[in-house]
């Protein structure tokens, strides 16, 4: 337990006060307001004279904690008082997690204390992932130099080129660079499941495999693509059943062939639970039988409507079969529900990590469903980080919040002389005889993109951020009214959000609209 001095401004003290009353810390905790309104205005030159003037010593607390915003180093401060000083977080309300650590020694005189326990967090999650990867070296099987465990942690992700044999060279060999950019472990090659391309396959492969040491599976039920495939050097075969191993056993007993349940009769999966969980291991044992060892089962997961069902399915399995991985393809939940994807992932991840599924094959083939390789990566890292903390996937260090904040606050404003409601009504707008801009946002490149169209011709400014082209256009001076410099920063604003979060931008329109449930109450 230690004393500390939380130095603020008047505007900031109630937040502060809150904060420590929220955070039930064992730490004995004083705040000192400065005569000062805003707190990211205090100066560690300031604070270090004035604390001197009002008879602060040593002897009476154990740390000075400036705002995470001060300017200038704490060690001012402490080369003037002799008590070590460190900085708090840049938010008051991040208050409640500092004052709840055990030590402040691990705060630091130049860094907002956000910023250090973000870097300690991340350490700490890096550390326990490493030692995951160890433990998968030992108990589990090896796919083109991937260790996928028997049982997970680690959750290995593997991202799908849908239709790949349509693809170019060029366009191919992009598509396998941003889906290994954006965390995917190994990369899966799907084809037209209704007539065998066993060329295509062939090329896709050795285009991969050329450029990129990852391993590559292929997605596939087709004899010939799969004996191709494998012929070109991939990793894994997946979609093996009793339709096809008998015609695929000639095949190297160094693949790794990932097992299905369908029906020999009708081709179809089985809806029973049970009798899916039968014909899995029959057709497990079936597989094994030819000699191939490095076998996993997929018990093939339902679109929401029998997900449920599928999944007893995965849990039933592996608690008759634990020697043997699961694998688990996502795609049917993730693509077949209009929900957003990052929350829909994260869950799917974790229910996987309970099932005991080792991999999982994700698909970014929607628009809604783009990103959702490097979801699916950060949920299996917080669901592995998670399980080795015996915790909750949270305050790991490592989120999925995007959209939504762990705790809402309020940024304090200075005083005021008058109050005005400012009114919805459409003005009359007048047209800036400079010109006017066009804004789009380029998904494919990575930018936003403001066409001038006016007195000095058509210029296209592209550029990555809202600063980035409001700067071109004032060093161009194409704007001569401020009610058309405030359009453009909305504009521009919005088009920046929307390039970073994969969304359509429209001029002029919102970028997001807050879906309502359908009143049925009667009137």
């Amino acid at each position: 337990m230690a004393k500390i001095l939380i130095i603020t401004g008047r505007i900031a003290e109630p937040i502060v006060k809150r904060a420590i009353e929220a955070s039930r810390t064992r730490h004995v905790v004083e705040v000192f307001v400065a005569p000062i309104d805003i707190a990211a205005f205090l100066t560690a030159d300031y604070v270090a004279k004035l604390l001197s003037t009002r008879g602060v010593k040593a002897s009476i607390y154990d740390y000075i904690m400036l705002p995470g915003l001060a300017q200038g180093s704490g060690a001012i401060v402490e080369e003037a008082i002799g008590i070590k000083t460190i900085k708090g977080p840049i938010n008051a309300y991040d208050l409640v997690d500092v004052l709840r650590l055990e030590s402040l020694d691990m705060l630091s005189s130049e860094k907002p204390a956000d910023e250090v326990l973000q870097s300690i967090y991340i350490d700490r999650c890096r550390r326990i992932l490493i030692e995951l990867e160890e433990r998968a070296k030992i108990h589990g099987i090896s796919v083109g130099g991937l260790h996928i465990p028997i049982d997970p942690p680690p959750i290995r992700v593997v991202s799908e080129v849908v239709s790949s044999h349509t693809l170019s060279e060029e366009a191919l060999i992009e598509r396998v660079k941003y889906l290994i950019e954006s965390g995917a472990d190994m990369i899966s090659l799907g084809f037209t499941a209704l007539e065998p391309h066993p060329d295509e396959v062939y090329r896709t492969v050795r285009v991969v495999k050329k450029i990129f040491d990852i391993p590559i599976a292929i997605d596939s039920s087709i004899p010939s693509e799969i004996a191709r495939g494998v012929e070109a050097g991939c990793d894994m075969a997946i979609n093996i059943d009793l339709t096809n191993i008998d015609k695929v056993q000639s095949i190297s007993r160094d693949i790794a062939l990932v097992v299905i349940p369908r029906n020999p009769q009708d081709g179809s999966i089985p809806t029973d639970y049970r009798a899916r969980v039968e014909l899995l291991m029959k057709t497990i044992d079936a597989v094994k039988g030819y000699g191939f060892e490095k076998v996993l089962a997929d018990a093939v997961l339902d679109p929401i409507g029998s997900a449920f069902t599928s999944m007893l399915a995965f849990y039933k399995f592996k608690m008759l079969r634990k020697e043997v991985p699961m694998f688990m393809g996502i795609g049917n939940v993730t693509e077949l529900i209009d929900a957003d994807g990052i929350g829909v992932n994260a869950l799917l991840i974790g229910l996987a990590q309970e099932i005991g599924a080792s991999i999982v094959l994700t698909v970014e083939h929607s628009v809604k469903a783009h990103g959702s390789t490097r979801e699916v990566k950060i949920a299996s890292q917080m669901m592995a980080v998670a399980t080795a903390m015996n915790s909750p996937p949270k305050d790991l260090g490592i989120s999925l919040l995007v959209l939504k904040d762990k705790r809402r606050f309020d940024t304090p404003i200075d005083s005021y002389s008058e109050v005005v409601t400012a009114s919805e009504e459409e003005k009359p707008y007048t047209i800036d005889p400079m010109g006017i801009f066009k804004i789009r946002v380029n998904h494919y490149e990575k930018v936003i993109e403001a066409l001038y169209i006016g007195r000095k011709g058509r210029i296209l400014i592209r550029g990555r951020t809202a600063k980035a082209i409001r700067n071109e256009i004032v060093t161009r001076e194409l704007v001569t009214q401020i009610s058309h410099a405030l359009y453009l920063g909305v504009e521009l604003g919005k088009a920046e959000e929307a390039l970073r979060l994969s969304k359509n931008y429209v001029q002029e329109l919102p970028l997001f609209t807050i879906p309502k449930p359908i009143d049925v109450r009667s009137r």
